[in-house]
């Protein structure tokens, strides 16, 4: 699932517009996923795999390990 560990970073709605010459159609909902990858930390002395979002990855507070 795509959800961030450290910030709870979940998916996230979104409106997908369809418009044909200049009317609007047609108007689905959608679901857009958070980027999140599977990375190995150091936490509390000892390294630990986390599914973290990128935005947190480029934070300067997490140690990668």
């Amino acid at each position: 699932m795509a959800k961030c560990e450290v910030c709870g970073k979940d998916q996230m709605r979104a409106s997908n517009l369809s418009y044909r010459s200049s009317q609007l159609t047609r108007r689905t909902l959608t679901h857009k996923k958070a980027n999140v990858q599977k990375v190995t930390i150091v936490e509390n002395g000892t390294p630990t795999k986390k599914y973290i979002c990128t935005k947190c990855l480029k934070n300067k507070d997490i140690v990668r390990g």
